[in-house]
């Protein structure tokens, strides 16, 4: 479709994607998607046939047999979403409940922080998300993702709606209490069905014992599922300074929310923690990832690309000629705005590793800075079908799609974006990101109400969020409020080659304000 370029982009990754397909269509059978479609258009064949009939007898214009069939074929695919969302029950109308994987299932539930200084919240979120990654190389258990076990943080848990709601059948929790360099750690196991602890254990130890605790519990976990450990491997801490380990720690709970202040503490601490470890390869490629995020999303300047090509150079140099130390080179080029150069090394990672969805979307992102935007669009989808909770490429995919006239694409990537967004927000209710890229959907799909009231949202959740008023702004660009739309850009910070590529802003392209705009801009 979209020619000998797009093919090549595809080359390596078409195998991914189709191996995708047959879970979706599955999935469909599964939603009775399938069965409403063929009801729906059985029931609106008869509909068409009575108005042809009947109309004309009792008097009414032909034109109203022809409003029935358009109100028919506006009907079919609102039929289909509402299929796919909710059930018809017995006990009525219910929301579909995600799809039950066979075998073992966790949820690591996001350990507090007892500590009586209560200071060591972002230690104890980086340690949750190492069980999590601990746990997930045992092969034959399924574990609930990071976002799904973090929207249960500083909540009360309840179980049985827990485990409906991922499709677990097991919970680990437990706290962390950490004082100097003594550390204890508790944990349990919860079987849902019955509510019964079927192990538990509290570890007194020093921080440097926390990787053996990490792997006593995976351990565990492991012998009470009765799992068998295959050729996995448990555990890769790479390194052994729990000084430095304590700062990786930290640096991973600074990273989840992604918020400007956030990445640069998370960075400080990946920083901080090579420094004490230099061969401490995790911790560099979590750096030269937030330099990219900070880059695309933010600022960047002279310290961002210092530490970006700093981490480049350490993993290049400990794991050469791996997907590992391409990703790195990608960061560091997006990080540097050598777009170009992104891009031929995001291609080396998936030709490596076809698995990794944040080479997908970060190629994507380097594709539209240099104006390929049927390339970008291919790549967002590709990500959305590898990372099932992400809300974001969906998203971007369904603009570029719009923008290239294929209406059909970007309403269906619309809809699957919207559906993710809307889940984010049930559990994260003030994530602006998730509102302003949601509005975008929202008005592909023709909503333009709740478009505005998730634009509005956004900027009142974080009015001074540069992402927020640029995304803020490419709405009121697309609905007609020009001053509204250029006082917002004003205010935002963003790429002049993103900015010159992004369809949402065409209503603005021969303003004086905008065109002035753009000459200061990086690009």
């Amino acid at each position: 479709m979209f020619g000998s370029q797009f093919k090549s982009v595809l080359g390596s990754t078409a195998l991914n994607y189709t191996a995708q397909m047959p879970e979706f269509f599955k999935e469909l059978a599964r939603r009775k998607v399938y069965k409403v479609a063929i009801a729906y258009v059985i029931g609106a064949w008869v509909v068409i046939q009575i108005a042809e009939t009947v109309f004309p007898n009792i008097g009414l214009p032909d034109k109203s047999v022809t409003l029935v069939i358009g109100l028919v074929a506006a009907g079919f695919p609102l039929a289909l979403i509402l299929s796919w969302i909710f059930d018809l029950t017995r006990g009525g109308i219910e929301k579909t409940p995600a799809a039950k994987a066979d075998g073992p299932s966790i949820v690591v539930v996001p350990f507090p922080d007892m500590s009586a200084e209560q200071d060591h919240e972002h230690f104890c979120d980086g340690l949750t998300e190492e069980l999590i990654n601990v746990l997930t190389c045992i092969p034959g258990l399924r574990v609930a993702s990071r976002t799904s076990s973090f929207s249960l943080k500083g909540k009360p848990v309840d179980l049985a709606d827990v485990a409906k709601r991922l499709s677990v059948e097991h919970v680990l929790e437990g706290s962390v209490r950490k004082s100097g360099n003594q550390i204890r750690v508790t944990a349990q196991l919860i079987k849902v069905a019955d509510d019964s602890h079927v192990w538990s254990e509290t570890y007194d130890r020093e921080l440097d014992d926390i990787f053996a605790i990490q792997d006593d519990i995976a351990a565990c976990i492991l012998a009470t599922l009765k799992l068998k450990l295959g050729v996995a491997r448990i555990a890769d801490a790479t390194t052994k300074n729990p000084r430095a380990y304590e700062y990786f720690l930290r640096g991973r709970g600074y990273a989840i929310a992604k918020s400007d202040r956030e990445v640069e503490l998370a960075a400080e601490m990946f920083l901080k923690a090579t420094e004490l470890d230099p061969e401490f390869t995790r911790a560099w490629i979590c750096l030269s990832e937030m330099c990219a995020i900070h880059a695309v999303f933010f600022q960047n300047n002279d310290r961002w690309q210092t530490w970006s090509r700093q981490a480049e150079a350490a993993i290049r140099r400990q794991l050469p000629d791996s997907a590992q130390s391409f990703l790195a080179s990608a960061y560091s080029h997006t990080t540097c705005r050598e777009f170009d150069l992104a891009e031929t090394d995001f291609k080396k990672v998936i030709a490596l590793d076809g698995s990794i969805a944040s080479a997908y979307h970060y190629l994507a992102r380097a594709q539209v800075h240099q104006g390929k935007k049927a390339e970008a669009a291919a790549n967002f989808e590709l990500a959305t079908n590898l990372d099932i909770e992400d809300y974001e490429s969906p998203l971007l995919a369904a603009n570029w799609y719009l923008g290239l006239g294929d209406t059909k694409s970007a309403k269906r990537m619309a809809i699957v974006g919207i559906e993710r967004a809307t889940a984010i927000l049930r559990d994260y209710p003030d994530n602006q990101r998730a509102y302003y890229l949601g509005s975008g959907g929202h008005e592909i799909m023709g909503d333009m109400s709740t478009a505005h009231e998730w634009t509005e949202k956004a900027l009142q959740l974080n009015p001074t969020d540069k992402a927020t008023q640029y995304n803020a702004a490419c709405f009121y660009a697309r609905a007609g409020d020009i001053e509204r739309a250029l006082d917002l850009l004003e205010q935002s910070i963003s790429a002049r080659a993103w900015i010159e590529n992004d369809p949402d802003l065409e209503t603005l392209r021969q303003h004086p304000r905008y065109k002035r705009l753009v000459r200061t801009l990086p690009a």
